[in-house]
This record gives structure tokens, C-alpha cells and sequence, in this order.
């Protein structure tokens, strides 16, 4: 008898997130690994400022809200999104792709994850503001990937291929875990993480990917 065929590891995950995952990996892996000089550029270009400067500017000051997800602050830091964007991502883009077929679908899912982190960084900058902080740099793609978190309690995990009205019980009951953990490593920090971690920008593309999730269910 010969035996069942095995599928690829990768088989169940759309190429869109795999795709968005490489870029990112290839992105981040020539700023950890690369000259310095090289380094320093695409952090400069891609890297969020808020408060005053500590980078050049290459690409204005408005472009890195999208270009941020792309560069990160470590393996560790890179490690972790990449496994959460493959975790997490895989069903959204699924789910996006069931509705709207292929190829509207993956441009759905990059449309909603860039959203997403666009609404966390927007997030941070108004918490450093109302907070009186000095400023951050922001790097990283957790905001886009709590954005594709909001989509799947939207979805309760899953179980709905309707969102749930975002505001419901069963919606705010899988939000409390989220915002409690990020509202905690804001107060105490992350085990083995020295750096601050961006919880304003956490729970802002959480609650964007939630609330974009109606949107994008939409049929045409």
C-alpha cells in the first residue's frame, strides 16, 4: 500500500501571507545583517518618528506608516510577528479570498493589514501627545497582525463567517484577553525584552482590524 501524499508545510497558508512574510524577513534581515551603512538607510526610510527627528527623514515623514512593518528591532521581535502573520494571517486571507475569489482577496488582505498598522502608529502617536512622552521610533509589523487578531474575534476564531456586530458580547468577551495583556506589558514590560513595546499601536490596529472587518465582508 502505498502511502497518502503529505501536503507541503506551507500548502494551507495563501501565498499572499507567505509573500507579505518573506518581504518582511528579507527587509528586516538587511537591516539586522547588513553593513551598517545599509542599515542605518532603510531604517532612516522606513522607521515611524514621532517627536523629533533622531533619523534623516528619506522618504518624508509620511510613507514610513506604511514601510514601518517591514523592519525590526531584533530576531526575537522579527521571529515573533513573522510565526503571528503566519498564525493569524492565513485565516484572514482565506477568509477574504472564499468571498471576493483570489485575487481581490489577497489584495483585500494586504489593504486590511497596511490599514491596520497604519491606525496602531496613529495609535502611538496620539498616546506619546496626550502622554507628553519624548517621542519614539516605530518599527515593526505587531500593529497590522493585531489588525488580522481583530479580524479573527470578529470572526469568533473561525466559527462565523460573518462577523460578529462588533460590539457584541462574544466580541468584546475575546477582546478583554488582548487588551488586558498589552494594557499589562505597557505597566510591567515583555519577559527578555528590553525595548518599550508599542502598546498604544497594539490596541490600535486591534481595534481597526475589528472594525475594518465589517467593511470587508462586504459583497460587491
Amino acid at each position: 500500500m502505498s502511502a497518502p501524499a503529505r501536503e507541503p508545510f506551507f500548502g494551507n497558508i495563501p501565498a499572499v501571507v507567505t509573500g507579505l512574510c518573506a518581504l518582511i524577513v528579507l527587509v528586516s534581515a538587511l537591516v539586522l545583517l547588513g553593513p551598517g551603512p545599509w542599515s542605518d538607510r532603510i531604517l532612516a526610510a522606513a522607521a515611524v518618528q514621532i517627536g523629533p527627528a533622531r533619523l534623516p527623514r528619506l522618504l518624508g515623514p509620511y510613507l514610513p506608516f506604511v514601510l514601518h512593518v517591514l523592519v525590526h528591532g531584533g530576531w526575537l521581535h522579527l521571529g515573533l510577528n513573522t510565526l503571528g502573520l503566519l498564525a493569524f494571517g492565513a485565516p484572514v486571507a482565506r477568509w477574504l479570498q472564499a468571498l471576493h475569489g483570489p485575487r481581490r482577496g489577497a489584495l483585500d488582505f494586504l489593504a486590511l493589514f497596511f490599514l491596520a498598522a497604519i491606525a496602531g502608529a496613529l495609535s502611538e502617536a496620539l498616546a506619546i501627545v496626550l502622554t507628553g512622552a519624548p517621542g519614539a521610533v516605530l518599527i515593526g509589523a505587531s500593529g497590522g497582525l493585531m489588525g488580522l487578531i481583530g479580524v479573527l474575534v470578529r470572526l469568533n476564531y473561525g466559527q462565523s463567517f460573518t462577523p460578529l456586530p462588533l460590539f457584541s458580547r462574544p466580541v468584546m468577551a475575546a477582546m478583554a484577553p488582548w487588551i488586558g495583556l498589552n494594557l499589562l506589558i505597557g505597566l510591567f514590560g515583555a519577559p527578555g525584552v528590553s525595548a518599550p513595546i508599542a502598546w498604544p499601536a497594539h490596541l490600535g490596529g486591534l481595534f481597526a482590524g475589528a472594525a475594518l472587518a465589517g467593511l470587508f465582508a462586504r459583497k460587491d
